[in-house]
């Protein structure tokens, strides 16, 4: 009988730490052994032996030796890394049995994770199945991976146990057995040294910030006899696990710098291979830490280049990366990126002088100061100590990297000085007794764990500085190390005892003290210590951060020489402490015999200065470490204390909170991940005397929205168009410029930044064939430049290469989709790119998100009717629609997932792709497509309605009563929360939408508008100066776009439009001048109600969209009692609406206008027609030739025309025929080339295109016959 073992409770990053030193270490360096005859707990673990997470695990006994450990695809399983597995050296060995057949396609078969990082994955060491063998690689600290492969001769069947053995160290390199025989191999010095989090088989990601199988990661197998040793073991002691055979296994041998090999690794930590760094020549020396103000690459805050986190890094690696192993079969997108980034970084100093400088990580370049070159920095080097010749002060720093995306570890500026140790008005003083045992101070329990769990045993030597007094035990016997390192530990508290111990009364200690620390004072003895260095010892000094020990306060190298006895005042950046916070300091250095003993009786003094004045520096850094902590980790959102990220920005900010409570914008950013909580103390804006609530707070609403759209543009975009989220979520932001252009704020501009976002993914070689470039799964080959296609369609109608670039998109659907044994027509793949595409096993789905590549094709439908579209796209709705069920409601279910072999379903809703099931019941009136959303209806379900962008309580064939019930309370949300990041609304504020729709009561508006305000207002400086990743930022739109547009235009992932009309006006500001609301999104009849808040009339015009194409009537006048209807309304007037026709209206000062609009005959749909155009992208100029490309863009053919081209004033320079072109109704572009000849004179000026067909036939759109070279969409930014 099989063990199914469910989630474990989560626990704090800070016990897996404390469990590093839970069992004493197995001489045979043996750290972690997992049989799987236990469950998920470790018979033997070095630091934790049950799993941090644990779901989707379960035991069998089929084994290679007794039980196994067999996973699902849906996996979340790690083990704690401290203690458990080491970075410098180690071995991992296990049996992996496939259980399903092995294909071409490869997937992570074991993972471990760093402890920190910039890239996303975080992934340190992976051992994949590479769809004909097994890759293996670990990951030095300059991100560049030292990878192996082998190439399997027959692949395992499902059930035949495969032996995998990895091992790693840095003096040697990697190498990789299978079934105990040694088949890949490579030899590489590296800097492997760093923080891991914890490991764990398969799964799409184990990282501090997220642990789960998501997407295309979703394939698993069985595992058992998971070991993994201290050191490298040989090929016979493999070959002896491979048979499952305890064997007799050596410990690793202890390192000491008197062998070259370890020496050399040594020195290259440490940057001690080339020279000695500055030697401590006078008496004392003061180290001031003067830290950045600000860190930029582009545009981006990147402030993890000089955190004081070495894990952490500038830049980022991209998907493609240019990095020694990193670029494999696994192409992530690019995240948090310029595709530019990783060539400069630019670093602001604050107004101090400074003139050190210290870097850690293997990027080369220059460095220069104000155009001064500083120094040019090695290839090849890990650390750099860099003294300049004479201070300097303020200015900026500029790292230009030699090899791009190179990274840079840490970066530093220090002044470095003679001086005296300041008189502070509090001293701690202590003495190093390297006699005294640190295990005997509860104190330093949690800092003794992290470093057992974090270093190997000969890099553990642990000291103890002690006030005179404090109660001491001798240690039992001298640390086995030798390494010279050793971690000075100081107590903050002695009150507390272990458990059995004795009671003391010994007190000492900054606890209640109204004072921060303003910096520590080593007084190193007369070293007995051999130099070097040509008579000098180079040592590293490491004050570490009592909030997250990870990170270094100060990190320094200096020299100094035997029989010298130095003070260095380490002039820390202030720090009000945690009560009780116990002090780390490390010294390391580059051989000469150092040990413990060498700092035996050094005095260490802490030095206080009043909490006053050591506020301004505390909450200033700290605020940094949360903002940039917090941007990254919003991607993921953790927020549990089990992942260290969130460990480390929850302390972070806490930290600010404890010291100031009152920090509005630190509160801001508590908030957004502690929502149950208030912001700070919100006044809204009061409106002017006259100007009604809803219209003022409305038109306030909408200015943040812009404020929020603006700050991105014009502080994240560069001139290629990224914003440096990485281009995959660059195009998920502008999905937010869409509607704002819509309602008439900055469309020019707006279209503009998101045309040129769009052009950046072509430029950077992001897509092949219409589809994405890499291959990835449904979502994010979408997110790779097809959602922007789809954008440009919507933003720019009626533009050629929008248009022709959905076309390309819409050519694939064919291949993705294809008949199954079962004779449904189902999407084949969920994991493809324009040249590949994935139909076996976990892979071969179809998933609710496969259709969000249907996006533009839905758009192009509805430009021209794309019957090729809809012969693709109808037969998979319909044989969806086949696994459905009816309930005894009437509503029908349907599975979310189908597989297209087997036609298995599971799961349950359609989702998001209720979006094509909506545009195909529009498509051909048959109500068997409203099944999947008329069961919203049914159950009430305010969420699912309000995720489509219809407003479809108003269309819907029951959704009035339904509305009604929502109204009278009949019909209550059922508390539904939405993504921040969507620009959606709770069902709560649906709710409260509808009932205003139905009452007429604008003060549910006032209020709703109100609630976005000061939402906004809290979180504008998080959406903006916090620099989160740009697909993670969004303002609440979805209120605003179903007042003002009568539905939802675009919104990320709601991709069917269901806004009756769009708006422009007489200037790009005037958006805000003018409150609209439309009661309903009927496209039979609406109501627009405007109120112009200026002193001035407005010019605007309303646009058709979503609405029925036809002759209708329209009525206006002025409502002066608020009952939304005209006291006085005008005659009927008959106007032509349709998608595209433009209505003009002035509207006057300070009135509330109602226009009334009825349909009075449905007529021809724009979509039905012919259609010529042209755009600035298809003008040429090449001497004195001007060419023009012409394009069909219609449903049916174009007739022949002229084409005219005029200059500055107007006049006729030439003209030139075109061709009848056929429709592209088969979704291949049709176009003619024209030329002009233009004349010298005329060259240097305007030259504008138009085109007129013969007969001139009535078009989708007249917009686009006309076009001027040079004014293109990307160039219509100012």
């Amino acid at each position: 009988m099989s063990i199914v073992v469910r989630r474990l409770a989560l626990i704090a990053s800070t016990c897996l730490a404390a469990a590093a030193t839970a069992q004493t270490a197995r001489p045979d360096g043996l750290l972690f052994s997992l049989s799987g005859d236990h469950g998920l707990v470790a018979e033997h673990a070095g630091g934790r032996a049950a799993p941090i997470f644990a779901e989707g695990a379960k035991t069998v006994p089929d084994g290679w030796q007794g039980a196994a450990l067999s996973l699902a695809d849906d996996l979340t399983l790690a083990w704690p890394a401290p203690g458990n597995v080491f970075a410098q050296r180690g071995t991992l060995s296990f049996f992996f049995r496939p259980r399903t057949p092995l294909g071409t396609t490869p997937f992570p078969v074991f993972r471990i994770g760093a402890s920190d990082g910039t890239s996303w994955d975080m992934a340190w060491a992976r051992i994949d199945w590479n769809g004909h063998g097994f890759d293996a690689f670990v990951t030095d600290t300059g991100l560049a991976r030292t990878r192996v492969s082998a190439k399997l001769t027959a692949i395992p069947s499902p059930k035949t146990w495969v032996h995998v053995a990895f091992a790693w160290d840095e003096t040697t390199g990697v190498k990789l057995w299978l079934d105990g025989k040694l088949v890949a191999h490579a030899e590489r010095k590296a800097v492997y040294d760093g923080g891991l989090f914890a490991f764990g088989p398969f799964q799409r990601i184990i990282s501090p910030h997220q642990v789960q199988s998501q997407y295309n990661y979703r394939r698993s197998g069985d595992i058992d006899e998971i070991r993994i040793h201290d050191h490298m073991l040989d090929d016979a002691q493999v070959a002896s696990l491979a048979t499952a055979q305890e064997v007799a296994v050596s410990g690793a041998v202890t390192r000491s710098t008197v062998d070259a090999a370890t020496r050399d690794e040594w020195w290259l930590r440490y940057g001690w291979n080339l020279t000695a760094p500055a030697y401590l020549a006078d008496p004392v020396t003061r180290i001031r830490r003067v830290e950045f103000t600000d860190t930029r690459d582009e545009k981006e805050r990147m402030f993890r280049g000089a955190d004081g986190i070495r894990e952490t890094t500038w830049p980022g690696v991209y998907n493609r990366s240019r990095l020694p192993g990193r670029h494999d079969y696994f192409e992530l997108p690019d995240w948090n990126v310029y595709a530019t980034g990783g060539k400069s970084y630019r670093l602001t100093l604050p107004d101090e002088p400074w003139n050190r400088i210290e870097i850690n990580g293997p990027a080369s370049g220059t460095l220069s100061n104000g155009g001064d070159l500083l120094f040019r920095r090695p290839a090849g080097q890990e650390r750099t100590s860099n003294p300049l010749p004479r201070q300097r002060r303020g200015g900026m720093l500029r790292f230009d990297n030699v090899a791009q995306e190179t990274p840079i570890e840490e970066i530093g500026a220090y002044w470095v000085t003679p001086g005296a140790v300041p008189d502070d008005p509090f001293i701690l003083d202590y003495v190093v007794d390297a006699s005294a045992d640190p295990a005997a101070y509860p104190a330093l329990d949690t800092l003794r764990a992290g470093i057992a769990g974090r270093y190997p045993a000969d890099e553990r030597t642990v000291a103890v500085a002690l006030p005179t007094g404090a109660p001491r035990t001798r240690i039992a016997s001298a640390n086995e190390t030798a390494l010279p390192l050793v971690h000075l530990l100081i107590p903050g508290d002695f009150r507390d005892a272990h458990d059995g111990g004795t009671a003391g009364r010994f007190a000492y200690g900054a606890e209640n003290m109204d004072v921060g620390l303003d910096g520590i004072a080593l007084q190193l003895p007369a070293l007995a210590i051999k130099p070097t260095h040509a008579g000098l010892l180079p040592l590293n000094i490491r004050v570490k951060d009592p909030t997250w020990p990870d990170r270094d306060l100060i990190d320094i190298n200096v020299s100094v020489k035997p029989g010298e006895a130095r003070t260095v005042w380490l002039d820390t950046r202030d720090r009000i402490l945690p009560p009780n916070a116990s002090l780390r300091i490390d010294v390391a250095a580059a051989g000469g015999d150092f040990d413990a003993a060498s700092l035996n009786g050094m005095r260490v003094r802490a030095l206080y200065k009043p909490t006053a004045a050591a506020k301004v520096e505390h909450i200033a850094d700290r605020f940094e470490q949360a903002r940039d902590n917090l941007a990254f980790l919003v991607e993921e959102q953790p927020n549990t204390r089990a992942y260290p990220v969130w460990d480390r920005f929850e302390r972070d900010i806490s930290d600010v909170l404890r010291v100031a409570p009152g920090n509005a914008i630190a509160r801001s950013y508590w908030v957004e991940k502690n929502p149950n909580q208030p912001y700070a103390p919100f006044v809204q804006p009061a409106p002017p005397s006259g100007i009604p609530l809803w219209a003022f707070r409305q038109s306030e609403d909408l200015k943040l929205y812009r404020k929020f759209v603006d700050w991105w543009i014009d502080n994240r975009q560069i001139a290629d168009g990224e914003f440096g989220g990485g281009l995959s979520d660059d195009t998920d932001l502008v999905n937010q410029w869409v509607p704002l252009a819509l309602m008439g704020v900055e469309p020019k501009r707006l279209a503009a930044s998101q045309r040129r976002v769009l052009d950046a993914t072509y430029a950077n070689g992001m897509w092949s064939n219409g589809l994405s470039r890499i291959r990835a799964d449904e979502l994010h080959s979408y997110e790779e430049g097809i959602n922007s296609v789809a954008q440009s369609v919507q933003i720019s109608r009626g533009d050629p290469t929008a248009l022709e670039r959905a076309m390309e998109v819409g050519r694939n659907y064919p291949r993705l989709i294809a008949v199954n044994p079962a004779g449904h027509h189902h999407i084949v793949s969920s994991y493809y790119s324009g040249t590949d595409t994935v139909r076996e096993g976990v892979w071969g789905w179809q998933h609710p998100y496969s259709l969000l590549i249907t996006h533009p094709g839905l758009l192009l439908a509805d430009y021209n009717g794309a019957p090729a579209v809809k012969a693709a796209l109808l037969p998979v709705l319909d044989d969806w629609l086949a696994h459905g069920t009816k309930k005894q409601d009437g509503s029908w279910s349907f599975p979310a997932d189908i597989e297209w072999a087997t036609d298995i379903a599971r799961g349950k809703g359609v989702v998001s792709a209720a979006n094509v099931f909506w545009a195909a019941y529009g498509w051909t009136g048959d109500a068997k497509y409203l099944r999947p959303i008329d069961a919203d209806r049914i159950q009430k379900n305010l969420a699912g309605l309000s995720r489509l962008n219809a407003d479809l309580l108003a269309r819907l064939p029951e959704g009035p009563p339904l509305a009604r019930a929502i109204a009278d309370g009949s019909a209550k949300p059922a508390g539904a929360d939405n993504d921040r990041n969507l620009g959606g609304s709770t069902d709560a504020d649906f709710a409260r939408f509808v009932r205003w729709q139905q009452t007429g009561d604008k003060a549910i508006l006032a209020d709703l508008f109100g609630s976005e305000i000061e939402f906004d207002s809290q979180r504008m400086h998080l959406l903006t100066e916090g620099h989160l990743w740009s697909d993670r930022v969004s303002v609440p739109n979805e209120m605003l776009q179903r007042t003002r547009l009568g539905g939802v235009a675009h919104r990320r992932n709601a991709y069917y439009p269901g806004n009756l009309v769009r708006w422009r006006f007489g200037q790009d500001v005037a958006a805000e001048d003018v409150a609209i609301l439309i009661p309903s999104g009927d496209p039979h009849q609406f109501k627009v109600i405007a109120y112009n808040l200026t002193d001035r009339p407005v010019s605007a015009t309303m646009i058709g969209d979503q609405l029925v194409a036809g002759d209708w009537t329209m009525t206006t006048g002025t409502d002066v009692d608020g009952d939304d209807n005209a006291e006085a309304p005008t005659a009927p007037t008959s106007i032509r609406l349709e998608e595209g026709a433009a209505i003009p209206l002035t509207l006057p000062s300070r009135q509330t206008m109602v226009l009334d609009f009825r349909l009075a005959k449905v007529g021809e749909e724009p979509r039905t027609r012919p259609d010529i155009g042209l755009s600035g992208d298809d003008l040429v100029l090449s001497g004195n030739r001007l060419t023009a490309t012409v394009h069909s863009l219609g449903a049916k053919p174009t007739p022949a025309g002229t084409a005219t081209l005029t200059g500055d004033d107007g006049a006729v320079i030439a003209t030139a025929r075109f061709p009848a072109l056929a429709a592209p109704d088969d979704l291949i572009p049709k176009v003619a080339r024209i030329s002009f000849a233009v004349p010298r004179a005329a060259s240097h000026g305007r030259l504008t295109v138009s085109l007129a067909l013969d007969g001139t036939p009535t078009q989708t759109s007249s917009d686009n016959d006309r076009a001027t070279l040079g004014q293109t969409i990307a160039k219509g930014m100012p």
